[in-house]
């Protein structure tokens, strides 16, 4: 992070940062203060939509827990509950994608980054799983590789090299 914050060389670094060296500290406050607005704008069902007051939304709740996802694997600590919460909120309205599979499948990849580390699944996430792997081919290119992300996250390997 050093070399991201400072220069990858110091020779240029005042070019690349005119303003002088940054430091690692601000990253810290930055991150704090992104999270600190994403618990701030969590609805009381579990979900985030475009804006702190409204309704949930499925894409929006999907991105949010796929980035808090990545935040806890990278080590950054988070407030409990909150993961849990979103997830819960997209696990029950995952089976509601059901006629829209490119929304299913970037909602069930959020699902399996979240619960990367286990390969069970909650009954919803298996029916949509099989939804999406017997209509793979309505999905685009795009959502093909999230379903493919979530079987290897899922443990099945032979679906996901397919």
């Amino acid at each position: 992070m050093g070399r991201v914050f400072g220069g990858i060389e110091t020779n240029s670094a005042a070019a690349t940062h005119p303003k002088g060296k940054k430091d690692l500290a601000e990253l810290d406050a930055m991150t704090k203060a992104g999270l600190e607005r994403l618990y701030d704008f969590q609805h009381s069902d579990g979900g985030w939509g475009w804006w702190k007051q409204g309704e949930s939304d499925h894409w929006m709740t999907a991105y949010v827990v796929w980035g808090l996802s990545l935040a806890k694997d990278a080590g950054i600590a988070l407030k409990d509950g909150v993961l849990d919460r979103g997830a819960g909120f997209l696990d029950k309205t995952l089976v509601e994608e059901e006629e829209n599979p490119d929304m299913q499948a970037w909602m069930l990849h959020a699902l399996a980054a979240q619960n990367a580390q286990k390969t069970k699944r909650s009954p919803f996430q298996s029916k949509a799983f099989e939804n999406l792997w017997a209509n793979r081919e309505k999905l685009n290119a795009y959502t093909r590789a999230l379903l493919a992300l979530s079987a290897h996250h899922f443990g099945k390997a032979d679906q996901a090299k397919t």
